[in-house]
This record gives C-alpha cells, sequence and structure tokens, in this order.
C-alpha cells in the first residue's frame, strides 16, 4: 500500500509539472514527437552532407548548392526529388519564406514544400578548415511556428553533445569554430563548455534564442579541404 501511494504521489506530481511548463500532457508529447522528427530530418541532410563531402563534391572550391546536390542523389530519392529543382534566392531572415531556396529543403515530415513548417538550409564551407553546417529555420505561422522556443531549447540541448550549435544565429552568417565549439557570443547565457575553448565563457541571453533559428556544426563532420 505505501508503495501504490508513492506511486500516486509520483504520477501526479509529474501531470502536474506537464501542465505547468508545457500547457498539459498532450502538448508534451506533441512537442516530444516534434522534435524527434526534426532530428531525423537534420539527420538526413547531415549524412547527404558526408556522402558529398566523400564524393568530393563539398570542398573549400566546389562547395556546389543543396540543390545541386540532390541532383547528384545524395539524399534519399523523396526528398532528392522535393530539392534538385529549388532555384530561390531569397535572403535568410529569422521568419522569411525561403521555401524553395536553391540551398533549403522544405522537410517533407512537416508539410513539405506545399505546406512548409520546416526549413532546413545548407550553409557552404567559405574556406579550407570550415564545416558544412544546417541552419534549422521554423517556418513563421507554419505548424510548428508557436512551439518555437520550446523545440530550439530543446533541440539545442539535445544535440549539444554531438554538436556545435550557434543559437544567436539569424541570417545564415558562419562563426568560427573553436575546439569543435561555437564563440561564446554565439552560445546561450547557460552554457559554459570548460575551459578549454578559446574566450571561454557564457553567451548573452538574446531574443534570438527563441525564434526558432539556430545553425548546427555537427563534431563528427570535418572541415573541408581546398581539392
Amino acid at each position: 500500500m505505501p508503495q501504490l501511494i508513492a506511486m500516486i504521489i509520483v504520477v501526479v506530481g509529474a501531470m502536474i509539472y506537464m501542465f505547468q511548463t508545457f500547457g498539459g500532457t498532450g502538448d508534451k508529447v506533441e512537442g516530444i514527437a516534434q522534435k524527434t522528427s526534426i532530428v531525423t530530418e537534420i539527420n538526413n541532410i547531415k549524412n547527404g552532407l558526408q556522402l558529398a563531402m566523400r564524393g568530393g563534391d563539398i570542398t573549400a572550391t566546389t562547395p556546389n548548392t543543396l540543390a545541386g546536390l540532390a541532383g547528384l542523389a545524395y539524399f534519399a530519392d523523396q526528398m532528392n526529388t522535393e530539392i534538385r529543382n529549388n532555384a530561390g534566392t531569397v535572403a535568410f531572415t529569422a521568419t522569411a519564406n525561403i521555401n524553395q531556396n536553391a540551398n533549403t529543403y522544405s522537410a517533407i515530415s512537416f508539410g513539405g514544400e506545399s505546406n512548409p513548417a520546416l526549413f532546413l538550409s545548407y550553409i557552404a564551407p567559405a574556406a579550407v578548415g570550415d564545416k558544412p553546417a544546417i541552419r534549422v529555420q521554423i517556418a513563421q505561422n507554419g505548424a510548428l511556428w508557436a512551439n518555437r522556443a520550446f523545440l530550439e531549447s530543446q533541440l539545442s540541448n539535445d544535440l549539444s553533445a554531438i554538436a556545435a550549435i550557434d543559437r544567436t544565429t539569424i541570417n545564415g552568417d558562419r562563426v568560427a569554430i573553436v575546439d569543435n565549439e561555437v564563440p561564446a557570443a554565439n552560445r546561450p547565457a547557460t552554457v559554459n563548455v570548460g575551459n578549454n575553448v578559446t574566450n571561454n565563457g557564457v553567451g548573452t541571453a538574446t531574443t534570438t534564442l527563441d525564434d526558432g533559428v539556430f545553425t548546427v556544426y555537427f563534431k563528427d563532420i570535418t572541415g573541408v579541404t581546398a581539392n
């Protein structure tokens, strides 16, 4: 009996926490499901970029575009079909509609190009040593828009062990990666990655941390070479 009472207390406490923090159990479950699908879509792009690097189609002198890489069939068939004819050039902002941009994939798991809710863009290397990066943007007024702050925070935390995350990014500009981390100013105020990082410290929290836009630099993707 005492064990049953203790279990009831734990379950009720957890339910109260979820309602207070996420607006209800349904919202929590939905947020976790969305987060899992977003990670899958990011990894789909990552895998294609790694294959393109091995194939010699991403270097410091030949960065290619996401549409060009899709034309070379580096992604899953359905993704290649959706991406390879993209030719748009809309400039990146926190809320720009970059659907069908040449370097952007409108995630099929979240509406695709017909009703986009998630944009994943390829940030090409600009010099020897640069990593190909993936810019994540939750589309304005799409199915994920209302949950953007929660998703950005959760995804950044989940990916932090395997990637350097620039949460202050807006326009897709690259940042210098030092010891596999982004500079202090590009991290949330609560993040301190250790004394081994140049300019170690904590960044300043700004509204850009909750805009649903961040750039991922995977630690197991090496910098590009000159050839």
